[in-house]
């Protein structure tokens, strides 16, 4: 799978537009303070290649569905293993693959939540050397548009050291966030949107109704069903 030793450094430049409401930039894990996670070992072990979409479950029990939203595969992966980067050896991650080198459809990467969560959290890394900008776009539980975060960073050579670049955002008009969408640029477009992130995580309010579950499984239709490269296209402008 990633077959070049790359890793991403944190930038210190972080940003967000807001389209519904407003948030607020997590510039760590533990600045965030999460109740709950994704463990991504569920979709099995390294190298799995998964179809989209997936099913996953939270450690306290929330259902979300992600997968990448052009309709291709993507991989399960291991740090230190198939991903040789700045990620803690042996993290679980997923990885978006790269149609340009015949591996899965390539992100963006979406996940969308069967109840809203006010806060993610996650690593990232691209999988290329140099500079790069993490775009992550939030949405509501019906796909309507939240807010814009933008974060940079830049991928060099050092190995498991942790340094992989994180990105957080907090709503503060509360659990609002049905949903997110990842991509990313290098500035290379064959790989554009060629990432890993590894397990996310989130804090959230008691669960309420599977309704919203099934909303988030009509947006990510509608995705499929649009086959939306226009999605990173307007999130790369």
């Amino acid at each position: 799978m990633k077959h070049t030793l790359l890793v991403a450094s944190v930038c210190a430049c972080f940003g967000a537009v807001a389209f519904g409401d407003t948030f607020t930039i997590l510039p760590s894990r533990a600045a965030q303070n999460p109740t709950d996670i994704i463990d991504w070992s569920q979709l099995g072990p390294d190298g799995t290649e998964l179809t989209t979409p997936q099913l996953v479950s939270t450690f306290n029990g929330n259902l979300a569905l992600v997968g990448n939203i052009n309709g291709g595969d993507f991989f399960r992966s291991d740090s230190g293993t198939s991903w040789l980067g700045n990620f803690d050896f042996g993290q679980t991650l997923i990885w978006t693959g790269n149609s340009n080198s015949g591996l899965g459809g390539g992100g963006p990467f979406a996940m969308f939540f069967q109840h809203p969560v006010d806060s993610f959290g996650f690593d990232i890394e691209t999988d290329m050397n140099g500079p790069f900008t993490a775009f992550v776009q939030v949405l509501d539980p019906l796909g309507n548009p939240l807010g814009l975060g933008a974060f940079s960073g830049f991928a060099t050579h050092a190995t498991f050291d942790g340094s992989a670049n994180f990105v957080g955002m907090l709503d503060n008009q509360g659990a609002h966030i049905g949903g997110i969408i990842i991509s990313t640029d290098s500035g290379v477009p064959a790989l554009a949107n060629d990432f890993a992130i590894d397990d996310p995580s989130f804090t959230t309010p008691e669960p309420s109704s599977i309704a919203l579950l099934v909303s988030g499984i009509l947006v990510f239709s509608l995705l499929l069903r649009r086959k939306t490269k226009n999605t990173a296209a307007q999130l790369l402008k």
